[in-house]
């Protein structure tokens, strides 16, 4: 098989997704598949928008409802640290509303999964 984009090489092989002849330097290895580096883009773009994380109340560092620790497993960031950026929005905003959109959290987001 000759590659797609240089017809006096050789392939490496065939592209999983569009079939084409795929020369070493455009050869693209996802999850052990080969493709092509336009197919790659593709298929890493789908991976990339498939792999949005949901938001969820958790069930293992809780204090009150698991709010702050469902926050932060979402953003990535130490527990403590939302409890502390959360405890300062409600003092800085007034503790009625840092409350109440903690209270409205705590009954809209569901639990995480066990």
């Amino acid at each position: 098989m000759k590659c797609f984009n240089d017809h006096s090489r050789d392939a490496v092989g065939a592209c999983t997704r569009c079939g084409k002849g795929v020369c070493p330097e455009g050869a693209v290895y996802i999850h052990g598949k080969l493709y092509c580096k336009e197919c790659a883009k593709v298929v890493l773009g789908a991976e990339k928008k498939s792999s949005t994380k949901p938001l969820y109340r958790s069930r293992r560092d809780v204090l009150i409802c698991g709010v702050c620790s469902g926050l932060a497993d979402y953003f990535e960031i130490d527990t403590a640290l939302m409890r502390v950026i959360v405890v300062l929005v409600t003092v800085f905003t007034g503790i009625v509303p840092g409350i109440v959109a903690y209270l409205i959290l705590c009954a809209v987001l569901p639990k995480e999964p066990k």
